[in-house]
């Protein structure tokens, strides 16, 4: 059986540490707004709405709402995908600076 370690990212300002390229770090997937998943190779993951779109922790109707559940259905309202590594660095590159463009790039490249 193949060992499988996870690494969280959340947003700059929530983080436990910082990786050695700058990225937040935080211990708890309960923070977590993207993970990479290593098992004999590495896969990546961003949180995700019903609709598709990107988790925005500065959005307007994202505040405190990534672990929430969509009331009718019982079911949370973010999900992890898994993404391609560019889709993933755009959008760890949006948690680290907080530059909108990155979020709207990588959204446009999960399209």
């Amino acid at each position: 059986m193949t060992e499988e370690s996870n690494i969280y990212y959340t947003e700059l300002g929530m983080e436990d540490r910082l990786d050695g390229r700058g990225n937040p770090v935080c211990d708890s997937p309960e923070k977590a707004l993207a993970k990479t998943t290593v098992r004999q190779q590495t896969y990546y993951y961003v949180k995700i709405s019903h609709d598709g779109k990107l988790y925005n922790p500065k959005g307007l109707f994202s505040e405190g709402s990534h672990a929430k559940f969509l009331s009718k259905l019982g079911k949370p309202q973010w999900r992890f995908v898994k993404v391609s590594s560019k889709v993933f660095d755009m959008y760890l590159n949006f948690l680290k600076t907080k530059n909108v463009a990155w979020l709207n790039n990588a959204q446009r490249e999960m399209n």
